[in-house]
């Protein structure tokens, strides 16, 4: 290939990291949304690959020297470091993680339903014959249930100490679920399918024999919370997942690396609320408090979550958008 015939086939998205670069200003990143400072790291890689060629195939020309000098910006604003950190963190949580969740939502609704669709059908087959709980619970649990107890009483004196195994277990759940969204999604979509089916599976043997409201008013307090973020994990591995089944006109590892920068946005950001989740999981949701406390305590949380989730930096990011090409 000649050097004028690269140079055609790439100038598209040389100008586009230019523009970038030049939107960007003074080696910042605050200017731009996150989608472009996503696709600006994409394009800066592949400007880069395409220096590397540039030195190997055509040393001393026109392209060799322009690319030298693209990558030189580029560098300066993609790798760029600093101070305004407390700036940079209030900037994550006011904007790019909500914005990055409902930028999601197609995936955060796949997650949302191979969790609760098996969940449903399960609940429903368990009600019509008991027995089929063999196949998702021990039958230790099973037993107990059949004589109308439940296993979510934890002793006060250990609800510290489970409190805290509840946390690390939900985090390193949700960590496993991201790192697994590169096997092609395929082991998230194992996981929530078999979380689903044991979620309704146990609702449906309680609900057979009696006891399904003691279990309700234990998972009410943490459900809604520790749920809705095992979800939004769930979509952060499945968006990593279907970015190399269809990467769409990106390279395939182009593609990868966007959807794991999301991805791992999502698990940054509200990996911290599985403290929080497991606190009232270890604490309340085992106490003896009323059901309307932990029924109010539920509802907020979610309340609070949706709400910050859905309308936080919506303002601010119209602005940004309308100024993106």
């Amino acid at each position: 290939m000649r050097s004028e015939e690269f140079v055609a086939r790439r100038r598209d998205d040389w100008n586009r990291l230019e523009d970038l670069i030049a939107r960007a200003g003074a080696g910042k990143l605050n200017s731009l949304a996150p989608a472009q400072v996503l696709t600006m790291t994409a394009l800066y890689r592949r400007a880069t690959a395409d220096l590397a060629r540039a030195q190997r195939d055509w040393p001393g020309d026109p392209v060799h020297r322009y690319l030298n000098g693209l990558v030189a910006r580029g560098h300066g604003v993609v790798y760029r470091r600093g101070g305004q950190v407390w700036r940079r963190i209030r900037t994550f949580y006011a904007e790019t993680l909500p914005a990055t969740y409902r930028q999601s939502w197609p995936y955060v609704v796949a997650s949302a339903a191979l969790l609760f669709v098996p969940a449903i059908v399960s609940y429903f087959v368990v009600l019509a014959n008991p027995d089929a709980a063999y196949g998702i619970a021990s039958p230790q649990l099973i037993d107990r249930v059949h004589h109308h107890q439940l296993w979510t009483n934890i002793p006060p004196e250990l609800r510290i100490q489970v409190a805290g195994l509840i946390m690390v277990n939900n985090i390193y759940v949700s960590m496993i679920a991201f790192a697994f969204g590169v096997f092609f999604g395929l082991p998230v979509i194992y996981v929530l399918l078999t979380n689903g089916i044991s979620l309704g599976g146990l609702f449906g043997l309680t609900q057979a024999y009696g006891v399904s409201g003691g279990l309700f008013e234990f998972v009410i307090g943490h459900g809604i919370l520790e749920l809705s973020i095992v979800i939004a994990q769930g979509a952060g591995g499945l968006m990593m997942g279907w970015a190399l089944i269809s990467p769409g006109n990106r390279k395939r590892v182009d593609a990868l690396v966007i959807a794991t920068r999301r991805a791992f946005t999502l698990l940054l950001g509200l990996a911290p609320l599985l403290v929080v989740a497991g606190t009232i999981e270890g604490n309340i949701s085992p106490s003896d408090a009323p059901f309307a406390v932990k029924l109010t305590i539920g509802l907020t949380t979610g309340l609070l979550l949706y709400t910050y989730l859905l309308f936080a930096g919506r303002r601010r990011g119209a602005s940004r958008a309308a100024l993106a090409p």
